[in-house]
């Protein structure tokens, strides 16, 4: 009789016991979800990439550099004008470095891309007396390259950055894919040819390159951007495509190896001024 006494208390609150079991598993999730969010959050650090090198180089110093200059421009009859396309990255930095070790100018062909991001390595460019050069604000083709009137927004608005940051409004240029490139003419025919007369109206100058070190390939080690280089540099003027891109960590790696290079078989480094003897590519649009 106890027993059916129990059976039947039970099945008369069966359902109240499991809205009441119902409810304090949701005010035990509430109270798990307040918990949570108004515990502090870890913080991470922040840590910067490094580069490391295979091995130490002992690096050949031309006794005419002098320290007390910022990386000189030496002409000579053996030059070599290192040339960088596509930055600011958090790679400039690195490439910076070297170059200030190695006491050489260079030259930065810059986009706007994340120019606000690394400005202060816009300024360090030219603090190091580093040429600041011109690869317009989006490097996007089939818009630059639809028309004259878009390419020179294009290079006015990363003009006008430039002039922000450092207070010099540059005239040295490079077109996106060289002045010989053939993707423009998909978009508009013959744009090169007017383009390259009008900055030469405009008292602007546009330089290409004669050795390619090719690092635009993805699939290029340090060793071949390395022979890419010092396999084509000749007496004369030697100006060398790179590219400062995030994604160019081969390039960095082989910089140092390519300067010892050239050092130690008597080539001097400058950057490109408008009175740099002017290698253009042949306009195939």
């Amino acid at each position: 009789m106890q027993y059916k006494n129990i059976k039947k208390t039970i099945s008369k609150y069966k359902i109240p016991i499991i809205i009441i079991i119902c409810l304090l598993f949701n005010i035990l999730i509430i109270l798990n979800y307040i918990i949570k969010i108004n515990s502090p959050k870890p913080k991470f650090k922040q840590i910067k990439p490094k580069i490391t090198f295979n091995q130490k180089i002992d690096y050949y110093k031309p006794d005419k550099i002098k320290v007390q200059n910022i990386n000189p421009s030496i002409i000579s009859n053996k030059t070599i004008y290192l040339t960088f396309d596509d930055g600011p990255s958090y790679l400039t930095e690195y490439i910076l470095d070297i170059l200030k070790k190695e006491n050489i100018p260079a030259t930065f062909f810059v986009t706007k891309g994340q120019i606000d991001k690394y400005n202060n390595i816009i300024r360090r460019m030219q603090k190091e007396n580093h040429t600041i050069g011109l690869h317009t604000s989006t490097h996007n083709y089939s818009y630059i390259y639809s028309s004259d009137e878009n390419y020179f927004k294009d290079l006015n608005d990363i003009r006008q950055k430039v002039f922000e940051i450092t207070g010099i409004k540059s005239r040295i240029i490079r077109l996106p894919g060289g002045s010989s490139n053939t993707i423009s003419k998909k978009y508009n025919q013959n744009i090169i040819t007017r383009i390259t007369n009008k900055l030469t109206e405009k008292s602007f100058y546009y330089f290409d390159w004669n050795i390619d070190s090719n690092d635009a390939s993805g699939s290029q080690t340090k060793e071949s951007i390395y022979n890419n280089v010092v396999n084509k540099i000749h007496s004369g003027t030697n100006i060398v495509l790179m590219h400062d891109l995030a994604t160019k960590k081969t390039t960095v790696e082989a910089l140092p190896y390519i300067i010892k290079y050239a050092k130690e078989n008597g080539y001097t480094f400058a950057k490109i001024t408008k009175n740099t003897p002017k290698i253009h590519h042949h306009i195939n649009n």
